[in-house]
C-alpha cells in the first residue's frame, strides 16, 4: 500500500472558474470566489462556446446564431468579472470556441498552470447524456490538476468566507492513492477540519471473521496514509466500509456533516466517459456539498 512520507503543501495561486453562466456554474462561482480570496489566488474566468451547437446564420433552422452566443457570452463575462474584482479577486475572463468544451478548458489550464478548476454540473444521465455528453466530467477524465465540481444538490457557498471543517477522503487504493490522500490532508489542514478516510470494500468476507480480517487490513492501510504530522493538528478517523461505494461515501458525508468529499478518478480514453454509471458520477449527483476529484497519472 502507499505511504505518505512527506505531506504536500496546499498553493492554490491559479484558480479557474470553468462557466457557462447556468444556476449550478453560478454556485460554482461562488465556491471560487471563495478559495481564491482565501488563498489570494488569481482566478481565470473561462467559458467555451460549444460551435457543436452553433450556427453561422440566423437562418438555419438548427442551433444558435453565433454572434448571437457571442453577444450574450460577453456581457455575462462582463457581469461575472464585475462580480469577482468588486469583491476583491484578481480576475481574467477568457472565451473559448471549440467543437470539445471540455478539452478546450482542460488545454487552457494546463497551459496556465492551473492549480485548481472549478465547475458546475448538472450531472446528465440517460439519453441527454449519452447524446451530450458531460463538459464537468471530460475535465474530471483529463485534468492535471485537481478539480472541485459543484453538482446541483451541493450547498451554496457561506457568504462570511469559506471555510471546511469536515473533509471526507475516500480511495479504493489505486497507485495514486498518497497523492490523493496528501491533496485531501493539505485542504483539511489548510481550515483545521476534521477529517475522516474512507474504503468501501465491494463484498463481505467467506464468513464474518474473514470480513472482519480484510476490514482490520484495510484499516490499518488507511491509517499508513496519514503522516505522523498530521496528528498535531487534528484527530483523523478510518472508516472501512462493506457494499456499493457510492451509497456508503454519501452516508459518512452526511453523517458527519462533511463540507467537502475527496475522491480518485481515473484519466479516461474518451472524452465523453459515463462516469454517472461509477462512484464519481453517482456522489456528483447526490452530494450535498461540493467534490474533489484528484485524477490518477
Amino acid at each position: 500500500m502507499p505511504v505518505i512520507r512527506d505531506q504536500v503543501g496546499l498553493s492554490l495561486d491559479r484558480i479557474v472558474l470553468a462557466t457557462d453562466f447556468s444556476p449550478v456554474s453560478e454556485k460554482a462561482a461562488g465556491y471560487a470566489q471563495g478559495l481564491a480570496k482565501r488563498f489570494c489566488s488569481s482566478l481565470s474566468l473561462v467559458h467555451v462556446i460549444d460551435l457543436s451547437v452553433a450556427t453561422r446564420s440566423e437562418c438555419e433552422a438548427v442551433g444558435l446564431a453565433i454572434d448571437e452566443i457571442r453577444h450574450v457570452t460577453a456581457e455575462n463575462q462582463e457581469r461575472l468579472l464585475s462580480d469577482m474584482t468588486s469583491a476583491g479577486v484578481r480576475t481574467t475572463a477568457h472565451t473559448l470556441e471549440s467543437h470539445n468544451p471540455a478539452a478546450a478548458l482542460v488545454g487552457f489550464a494546463k497551459e496556465l498552470r492551473a492549480d485548481l478548476i472549478v465547475t458546475g454540473t448538472n450531472a446528465r444521465h440517460g439519453l441527454s447524456k449519452a447524446i451530450l455528453g458531460s463538459c464537468a466530467e471530460g475535465i474530471i477524465r483529463h485534468a492535471s490538476c485537481p478539480v472541485l465540481t459543484i453538482g446541483p444538490k451541493a450547498k451554496t457557498a457561506p457568504s462570511g468566507g469559506l471555510s471546511f471543517h469536515t473533509v471526507v477522503f475516500a480511495t479504493d487504493f489505486s497507485s495514486d492513492a498518497a497523492k490523493q490522500a496528501a491533496v485531501a490532508l493539505s485542504f483539511a489542514q489548510n481550515s483545521v477540519a476534521k477529517i475522516y478516510l474512507c474504503h468501501v470494500l465491494g463484498r463481505p468476507g467467506k464468513d464474518i471473521s474473514e470480513t472482519i480480517s480484510m476490514e482490520l487490513k484495510f484499516e490499518s492501510a488507511l491509517e499508513r496514509l496519514i503522516p505522523q504530522s498530521t496528528h498535531d493538528w487534528c484527530s483523523p478517523e478510518c472508516v472501512v466500509e462493506v457494499g456499493a461505494a457510492a451509497p456508503h461515501i454519501l452516508e459518512l458525508a452526511e453523517k458527519v456533516q462533511a463540507d467537502l468529499l475527496v475522491l480518485g478518478a481515473k484519466h479516461g480514453a474518451s472524452w465523453f466517459a459515463h462516469l454517472v454509471e461509477g462512484t464519481v458520477g453517482q456522489v456528483l449527483m447526490s452530494a450535498a456539498c461540493p467534490v474533489m476529484t484528484v485524477c490518477a497519472n
